[in-house]
């Protein structure tokens, strides 16, 4: 394209038209004083010719000086813009390749010459399909380039992207775009070629597109991509009558070891079991990861008595496989729900509900088992019925179906003040608005991985009620560091085990500010102990925070005195079960009796659960138990923004 300019025959024609332009006077006014001098042969006649010649020899001079000065102006500027050019292509990170109209290659930059493996002496007089030889991306065919015809190039659009073949043979994705070259004339001189690297830009395509289809773990297909295939293979079943088997499957003692040896043990366990798995799957069978420790497998053109062996063998691979950490080993097993895919009245989401709650229901069967799904079974039925309550919460969830109530507890001693004193109830409205209980909802939720949502939306709206009523005066400042009011809140093993929640009611409490002591979590005797460690440490943390603790439904393991040590909590509610017929019973008298005194000298203070008539709460006056609650004291009502109000609900926040 920028061939070298001749500047040194430039200058030497310059010079050479200067000269001319300074003897021409000088001839013409010697031919013209020859001319005279032969008819007058006298120096006088000579004179004036000789001025004018003199005259015009200076002018001559300066015409060529000034000629001369503008000409070498003009050469040094295209000089200057020559240098740029080649410095400018020199130095972009495109390549770029200019041909003659015969495509014949003139100029390489060194772009070009890196992909194509061509040095610009070497690539010079080549034809441009010699040279730069690119091929489409899918197909492999080459790709026409300029010269050929004359024309722009036909076949693959320009910014497509296409392989350039290196010099070696390397393919390079690029992509190209061509531009024509012509003279003042109009008529097209050569071509400009321009590509750029987009090889790069493609892995990064490449890698986004695996990563949204995958599993990061484990490499294996992530939920969103299961689903997509299985209901490739629901139409295959339409279309072409073929049989296949869908296999759901739910790692049995998983969180063992993530209990006992961490999360990092437990990453470590699902790697290995991805490759034990594969193993006993076909080369066509699909395995992905579409939970937790929830694993779904798709086996295509599989008749049901060839799924069975198949998921048996996969069971019993994991079954034998031994797990090792560091100083442990460790046993799981697998229970898998296998469901026949038959394209009859069936859809993505049915067929994992149903693979879901068949396999559930091997677990509660017994574990480390295969239960094919049998359209008649009557429990797993009612796993279906579960499973529609999911739907129920998640769509309370959008529209805000949750209802907070509270349950009213007495002082039953003067020491312990007229301040109020709550539990916190929740409650569901279901499609048609009939309110349904936690008993008929929370089951489904735990199993469904919804408790930890539920109980962070009953925080968070209780913490923002009780930041209002507070602030408005409804419920009174105190002048001591702690107040005596307390609304208790149920929190789950799940919220225990949960790394984040701490962080989570922090955050609350810095935008909410509330009396310290106001906010108090009930954790059952039973997750406490089967939790221990991590529900020490989490009521440690939260009553850095100002919150308090109440151990629910206490009395009913036999070693819980042994725990009260290691539990920093403020209040022992004592089971229902002793409190009912205490007044009749001398065994449960006497079991309420030693809990409160042990609380008493732990320096905890107990509360009654399930007080329902005038003696029981006598009784209990009389033990000195320190609070009681109960339907003969106050039934649950809706919790209210309001102090005016009777009953009102708190939306969500």
């Amino acid at each position: 394209m920028l061939k070298q300019f001749p500047f040194s025959r430039s200058k030497d024609a310059l010079h050479a038209g200067l000269g001319a332009l300074l003897v021409l006077p000088v001839i013409v006014t010697l031919t013209g004083m020859w001319g005279i001098y032969a008819v007058e042969p006298r120096v006088e006649a000579l004179l004036p010719v000789a001025i004018v010649g003199v005259l015009g020899l200076v002018l001559g001079a300066a015409v060529a000086f000034r000629v001369r000065r503008q000409i070498l102006r003009r050469e040094e500027a295209l000089y200057r813009e020559k240098e740029l050019a080649e410095v400018t292509l020199h130095s972009i990170g495109e390549g770029v390749i200019t041909i003659d109209a015969g495509g014949v290659i003139d100029y390489l930059n060194p772009v070009a010459e890196q992909y194509t493996g061509w040095s610009g002496a070497d690539a010079k007089g080549q034809r441009l399909d010699a040279v730069y030889r690119v091929v489409h991306e899918q197909t492999g065919k080459p790709v026409p380039v300029p010269g050929s015809d004359a024309t722009k190039p036909q076949g693959t659009p320009q910014g497509a992207t296409v392989r350039l073949l290196g010099r070696s043979g390397n393919p390079c994705a690029i992509r190209d775009s061509y531009a024509p070259i012509h003279d003042s004339s109009g008529n097209l001189v050569g071509w400009v070629v321009v590509f750029h690297d987009v090889s790069q830009i493609e892995e990064m395509a490449l890698q986004l597109s695996w990563q949204a289809s995958h599993d990061a773990l484990t490499g294996l297909l992530n939920r969103g991509e299961f689903e997509r295939q299985l209901a490739g293979l629901i139409d295959s079943v339409r279309r072409e009558n073929k049989q296949h088997a869908l296999m759901y499957m739910d790692l049995d003692n998983f969180k063992t070891v993530n209990d006992t040896c961490g999360h990092a043990a437990g990453d470590e366990l699902l790697r290995q079991l991805t490759t034990v798995m594969q193993t006993r799957m076909r080369g066509s069978d699909t395995l992905a990861r579409i939970g937790g420790d929830e694993f779904g497998g798709l086996l295509e053109s599989c008749p049901l008595d060839q799924a069975v062996r198949i998921a048996n063998g996969l069971r019993e691979a994991v079954r034998d496989f031994r797990f090792v950490w560091r100083d442990k080993t460790f046993g799981v097993g697998v229970s898998i729900g296998l469901v026949t895919i038959d394209g009859v009245n069936m859809s993505v989401s049915s067929a994992l509900a149903t693979a879901d709650a068949t396999c559930y229901e091997a677990k509660s069967r017994g574990r480390d088992r295969v239960l094919v799904h049998r359209p008649k079974d009557r429990s797993i039925g009612d796993q279906s019925a579960e499973l529609q309550m999911v739907s129920q919460i998640n769509y309370a969830f959008e529209i805000g179906n949750f209802r907070l109530y509270r349950q009213k507890i007495i002082a039953l001693g003067a020491g312990n003040g007229d301040e109020p004193h709550y539990e916190i109830l929740v409650r569901m409205l279901d499609q048609a608005g009939n309110l349904i209980p936690p008993n008929g909802f929370m089951p489904a939720a735990e199993r469904y991985n919804l408790l930890s949502s539920i109980e962070r939306w009953v925080i968070s709206s209780l913490v923002e009620f009780l930041h209002e009523q507070h602030a408005s005066g409804a419920i009174p400042h105190e002048t001591t560091a702690f107040t005596n009011a307390f609304y208790a809140v149920n929190l789950s093993g799940v919220s225990i085990n949960d790394n984040s929640f701490p962080d989570f009611v922090r955050k609350l409490l810095t935008r909410f500010n509330l009396p310290r002591g106001l906010l108090c979590f009930e954790v059952t005797e039973t997750t406490a102990i089967s939790n221990l460690t991590k529900a020490a440490q989490l009521m440690h943390e939260l009553k850095a925070m100002g919150c308090r603790f109440a151990l629910d439904d206490f009395g009913i393991g036999m070693s819980s005195f042994a725990y009260l040590k290691y539990l920093p909590v403020d209040y022992i509610k004592i089971d229902g079960v002793f409190i009912r017929d205490m007044a009749v019973d001398p065994m449960d008298h006497a079991i309420v009796e030693a809990i409160n005194r042990i609380a008493h000298i732990l320096g905890l203070k107990t509360v009654a659960e399930f007080v329902e008539d005038e003696t029981t709460l006598e009784r209990l006056r009389a033990l000195k138990v320190d609070y009681a609650q109960g339907y003969f004291i106050a039934k649950p009502e809706a919790l209210t923004k309001s102090p005016d109000a009777a009953l009102a609900v708190l939306e969500s926040a």
